[in-house]
């Protein structure tokens, strides 16, 4: 692989973070396949097991796998703002968003946790998209112009599955929206993994002077 320029984000091409994308879409598609085959409700592959209040093994597979990506980005970004030498402010951003978004899908925690406090989910949302919007902005000032591509695929995913959601009520639509939900938080990991991966190299001069 060429040498990453100290100005880049992106670890990888933009040809990478794409065919990521399609290959964790396709391989969503493939369980969610064999679960239809084995008699498993399809829509049991996509929610959380206590929304249908069932306990099947393979309840919420996807989103259990979401959880599990959002939840390695978090650390991942975590440990490197903790050791890394550059972006640690924007990486411990990145991994408490990670966090929170992962105990949100696990615990549903906008659907049925913050309403009961008085907080809706609307509110939530909208805190959320705003706090992307900061994260957006940050790796932008950072990066040299088109070096943050993995992260303009994972919130063109995301913001599919949110324009689903909102638009269209129905089985098929809900595997839709799960999916590229799916693809975008694991594209999200990618990226993230990247820049962590590159935060914590040891820069030029100092290895120069050691």
């Amino acid at each position: 692989m060429p040498p990453v320029p100290p100005d880049s984000f992106d670890r990888f091409p933009a040809r990478t973070y794409l065919i990521a994308a399609g290959l964790l879409g396709l391989a969503a598609v493939l369980l969610l396949g064999l679960a239809w085959l084995r008699g498993i409700p399809v829509i049991r592959m996509l929610r959380d097991p206590a929304s249908y209040y069932d306990y099947s093994p393979l309840s919420g597979i996807v989103s259990y796998a979401g959880i599990l990506l959002m939840t390695s980005t978090a650390a991942v970004c975590a440990f490197a703002a903790r050791v890394g030498f550059r972006w640690r402010e924007m990486l411990a951003g990145v991994a408490l968003f990670s966090g929170y978004f992962a105990l949100d899908d696990l615990f549903m925690l906008h659907e049925g946790v913050w309403p009961r406090l008085g907080i809706s989910e609307e509110v939530i949302m909208l805190g959320l998209a705003v706090a992307l919007l900061v994260i957006l902005r940050a790796a932008r000032a950072q990066a040299a112009p088109g070096r943050v591509w993995g992260l303009y695929v994972a919130l063109a995913l995301m913001g599919g599955s949110i324009l689903i959601d909102i638009s269209l009520q129905s089985d098929h639509a809900t595997m839709v929206e799960d999916v590229l939900k799916f693809t975008a938080i694991g594209t999200w990991a990618l990226f993230w993994a990247g820049v962590a991966s590159i935060a914590v190299r040891v820069p030029a001069v100092c290895a120069v002077r050691s």
